[in-house]
């Protein structure tokens, strides 16, 4: 069905209005989807709070397409539905598809909480830690790529992730600081599995997901050990040798049977961009297969985070303020928007200060309202150590402004800030 978009006030929408789109973007705003039906009063006035208009699809809403024009605002040209180019992991050929059919047909829910999932993921992480360490030091070595040995490195953190996804982005969160090279290409695996989760997608594409975040940068290993760790810039001759690592990972995968053609497309592509300024083939939109287009996505996010010889790692959320800077450009925006919606714009584990002052660590995504987060908090409000923690689900707070009792986030601080080390509350 075509969709016909209706621009409409918000003063003047209805319940069963499909909301297609916003006069914002979608992930300032604390809403899961992307496009959905207005069911209740609580979510009139989260709209009418956050925009001045929207743009309502009548083909998907339940009030007719009259009803709806009799709101319109007027200046009703109907508006092209956007279109984004997609394909679920497991079609073999790219497909036309808008932002719903990109959403898979599973829709997973937290099994345990955040504090009774993180022993398990701890282990998962510690197990993925020292299986890694034996794949690289096989590749370097000469051999090939045991791609058994990384499925059953991966499998324990796929599993944590379907149970409860806060508790292994915790966990990344606080291991950034170690040793990048491991580190980095387990946390691309996490990363990617979130999003796939958060997307829908079945347990084996998930898996593919894991394996190929795993091979990212497996070509490294071939890369001089100076120019990964050379602390300045990189010159042209440079930055082109350590662009050779992608022809050598391809190399290391096309050695092994095992390796599927998504994973495959994972670690050739990692590094193409939307726009076509990307290495090494200068792919653009739709060329761009959709599980490159994914890894791209969390191999940028996790090297921001991350602390490397020529950068310093970021916060959390000044990393996804410069994924949504990128959206459109580098990485498809529709796609940015989901992962943002995946990991919240205050990432489990990011540092954030409320308007009361106190200063904490967002220990649980709300799945609902993005920005009201569950957090720990550390510092009271005259920022000294509490005696005694606390956690604050903002969900149970209001959050408007006008209102006395009103609690929400004001902005995120860096990692260190205050010298809180979030690895001393990981649950």
């Amino acid at each position: 069905m075509a969709e016909k978009r209706i621009k409409i006030d918000v003063g003047d929408l209805l319940p069963g209005m499909f909301v297609a789109k916003l006069d914002r973007p979608w992930l300032e705003t604390p809403f899961l989807f992307q496009g959905f039906e207005v069911r209740d009063e609580s979510e009139l006035e989260q709209l009418q709070e956050l925009c001045k208009h929207v743009f309502v699809d009548a083909a998907r809403s339940a009030l007719s397409e009259a009803e709806i024009l009799s709101r319109s605002a007027g200046d009703n040209a109907p508006e092209p539905a956007a279109k984004i180019f997609v394909t679920k992991p497991n079609l073999p050929d790219l497909a036309e598809a808008t932002i719903t059919d990109l959403k898979g047909e599973i829709n997973y829910t937290n099994k345990v909480s955040t504090r009774d999932e993180a022993p398990k993921a701890a282990a998962a992480y510690s197990n993925a830690v020292q299986i890694m360490e034996k794949v690289l030091a096989r590749v370097r070595a000469g051999r090939d790529i045991d791609a058994e040995t990384i499925s059953a490195a991966v499998t324990p953190m796929v599993d944590s992730v379907l149970r409860n996804p806060d508790a292994m982005s915790w966990l990344m969160t606080l291991q950034k600081q170690d040793d990048y090279t491991y580190h980095h290409s387990i946390a691309c695996s996490v990363w990617a599995v979130v999003l796939g989760r958060h997307l829908g997608f079945t347990r084996e594409d998930l898996d593919k997901l894991a394996v190929g975040g795993m091979l990212l940068d497996i070509g490294k290993t071939r890369v001089p050990q100076e120019l990964l760790a050379k602390p300045e810039s990189l010159s042209d001759p440079e930055t082109e040798a350590m662009r050779k690592h992608v022809d050598f990972s391809m190399e290391l995968a096309l050695t092994s049977d095992a390796l599927c053609r998504e994973i495959l497309d994972m670690i050739e592509s990692h590094h193409e961009r939307f726009d076509g300024s990307g290495y090494p083939r200068g792919l653009e939109d739709d060329d761009i297969p959709i599980c490159g287009r994914i890894a791209g996505i969390v191999d940028c996010y996790d090297a921001m985070v991350t602390e490397r010889p020529h950068a310093p790692a970021r916060s959390t959320y000044d990393a996804i303020r410069e994924l949504n800077r990128l959206a459109g450009k580098d990485f498809q925006k529709e796609l940015v928007e989901q992962f943002v919606q995946a990991l919240g714009m205050f990432p489990t584990g990011s540092l954030v200060e409320l308007n009361t002052g106190e200063v904490g660590i967002v220990v649980e995504q709300n799945r609902v309202r993005r920005l009201r987060p569950t957090v720990l908090i550390c510092l009271d409000r005259d920022k000294q150590p509490v005696t005694s923690y606390e956690t604050i689900d903002l969900r149970k707070y209001p959050s408007k402004t006008s209102e006395p009792d009103a609690v929400w986030i004001s902005h995120g601080h860096e990692a260190g800030a205050f010298d809180i080390d979030p690895r001393d509350y990981f649950m």
